[in-house]
């Protein structure tokens, strides 16, 4: 009787696995009528410098995306995070003056709202996206609004999927010389990237990012890569992280940036 107890598990259990869907696969929508919940939190470390200068930044995040599927290939994406910012800089890069004693901002709210589509043709992916979104800093520079554009292309070898990435963002309503971070200029940023997954255990995202940003001129290519591991079908927890290869920005500045975060991943 034991014995037919723990075969019946057995297969229970290999059965439940097999329906793992690859939700971690950066092409991947929910279905018409499924929901996805995706809770991020990392935390940051930036540093801008050069021989007479800085800023010194450690910032935490905590983010919630959010998908719902209108159609098998269509979804409305959105999320809403909120950035725990401590930095500090001496005056030749920020403009209200000598900051040697620590800020604390604990205001940074974020949000985003828009929609995917996907265009899935035999092993060939393509995906593009439009949103419009709005960070608000309490001690920066007020409200910034931006429209994001974003186009993937991919094709899938079996359980291996190289894919390239290219976004615009544009901002919205901002004022030529925007005092603080927020400007009035675009940013753009492209990645190549290789996704792995095995669906019934893990899955592995890796890859390299270029990011442009046109109002402080600065480049940075960061190696980016994402591990998980799958708790359920349609569950999973990740750990992620980001490192600058290479960072300048205007006045000579060198740029160093490092995160790493966790991530859980749930469909219904």
């Amino acid at each position: 009787m034991l014995k037919k107890f723990l075969l019946t598990l057995g297969v229970l259990s290999v059965a439940s696995t097999a329906m793992a869907e690859d939700i971690t696969n950066p092409f991947y929508l929910p279905r018409q009528w499924q929901v996805g919940a995706i809770t991020s939190a990392s935390i940051e470390k930036l540093v801008i410098k050069n021989s007479n200068a800085y800023i010194k930044s450690q910032k935490r995040l905590l983010r919630e995306d959010l998908q719902f599927g209108l159609t098998d290939s269509l979804a409305l994406i959105g999320g809403i995070g909120n950035i725990w910012d401590t930095w500090k800089g001496t005056p030749k890069i920020v403009l209200d003056g000598n900051l040697d004693k620590a800020v604390h901002d604990r205001e940074n709210i974020q949000w985003d709202a828009g929609l995917a589509w996907n265009i899935l043709t035999g092993p060939a992916r393509f995906q593009v996206s439009a949103q419009y979104g709005q960070d608000r800093w309490k001690n920066y520079s007020g409200e910034y609004k931006y429209a994001l554009g974003e186009m993937k292309f991919g094709y899938q070898f079996q359980r291996v999927l190289p894919y390239v990435t290219g976004s615009v963002e544009i901002p919205v309503g901002q004022e030529p010389g925007t005092k603080g971070i927020a400007g009035d200029k675009f940013i753009y940023a492209t990645k190549l990237g290789i996704y792995q997954g095995k669906c019934e255990t893990w899955a592995l995202d890796t890859g390299l990012r270029l990011r442009y940003d046109e109002n402080t001129e600065a480049r940075m290519i960061l190696a980016e890569a994402e591990a998980s591991y799958y708790l359920t079908p349609k569950a999973t927890l990740g750990v992620y992280g980001t490192y600058a290869l290479d960072g300048h920005s205007k006045y000579d500045l060198d740029v160093y940036d490092k995160s790493a975060g966790v991530r859980l991943r749930l469909y219904f």
